[in-house]
């Protein structure tokens, strides 16, 4: 069997090789295209759609125009999604790399995603040992280091929680101040002496005086005169409690002095008998309770038997 054409053999009468002697397909009315060749010569052929076409026509409606067209479509693709056309295998450019990288190093108003979060956490641990709100604290801890307990002060017997001292003086001035009466004076020289200015009949009670000069209550402190017969002589002490009166006698006849005798009718009226001496009222609050810190006080000074002993 042999293959045998239809038609005439010799040029096409269509497509790029045809025939320039084919006549030309009958044009649309008023529609024509530029001719080839000399000016005002029959020899140059107008370009036109159908079988007058030129072999240039051709190639630029078959070859050129669907490449052109396609790279349209491809630039048109990138600058629409450049992210898809980069996993399609086109590059837009530095450019946009440029930007999505300016784009990453900006942190999320929203934070960062779960896997960026976690992938973080993985690489870089956390370096304290705080917890976040939720976390699970490890049951094994670094145990602390436990805070050595204050020493407390050694009681003796007797003793109380407050060892006794001597705050000081007493602020006579400031206290009359401090109750409206501008300031202190001397009225006589004792330990009774003081007044406020504004009332001289006024009493002053010594231990509130000191309980506001050191900001204390009055049942912290107390008040002693060391010479009954100086208005200075008074002194402010800080104490925890009264261990109870001073008795003379029990204290001449237990130290080996005798005996205790009043010889006058004052605070300071008490002598040992064995040798006549006065009774050293600190030592003699020692002795009676057993302690190292009393301090002694009488209270009024015209009753002899108003000596207390306290610490």
């Amino acid at each position: 069997m042999g293959w045998y054409p239809s038609g005439p053999v010799g040029q096409p009468a269509a497509g790029p090789f045809a025939n320039p002697a084919t006549p030309a397909r009958r044009g649309i009315a008023g529609f024509s295209l530029p001719r080839f060749g000399k000016p005002g010569s029959s020899a140059g052929r107008a370009l036109a759609w159908g079988h007058g076409r030129g072999t240039l026509m051709n190639v630029a409606l078959f070859g050129v125009a669907p490449l052109a067209l396609a790279g349209i479509v491809v630039a048109a693709f990138v600058l629409v999604a450049p992210g898809k056309a980069a996993s399609l295998g086109f590059q837009a450019g530095p450019a946009a790399s440029a930007q999505q990288a300016a784009a990453s190093a900006q942190p999320s108003p929203f934070g960062p995603s779960p896997s960026a979060s976690a992938s973080a956490h993985k690489k870089h641990p956390r370096a304290t040992g705080t917890a976040l709100p939720g976390a699970k604290v490890p049951s094994k801890a670094v145990p602390s280091a436990k805070a050595k307990p204050t020493p407390k002060p050694t009681h003796k017997a007797g003793g109380g929680a407050v060892a006794p001292h001597d705050l000081g003086v007493p602020n006579f001035a400031g206290y009359c101040q401090h109750i409206g009466h501008r300031t202190a004076e001397v009225i006589a020289s004792n330990a009774y002496g003081w007044r406020c200015m504004l009332d001289p009949s006024l009493i002053l009670k010594v231990v509130s005086v000191c309980a506001f000069t050191y900001h204390l209550s009055t049942s912290q402190v107390i008040d002693v005169s060391t010479n009954y017969y100086d208005p200075n002589a008074w002194q402010c002490w800080r104490i925890h409690g009264d261990l109870g009166v001073l008795n003379f006698t029990t204290y001449c006849t237990n130290a080996g002095l005798g005996t205790g005798k009043l010889v006058a009718d004052n605070a300071y009226g008490w002598q040992c008998t064995s040798p006549a001496a006065a009774v050293d009222t600190n030592t003699a609050c020692d002795a009676n309770y057993h302690v190292n810190d009393a301090v002694s006080r009488f209270a009024v000074f015209a009753d002899p038997y108003s000596w207390q002993c306290w610490n």
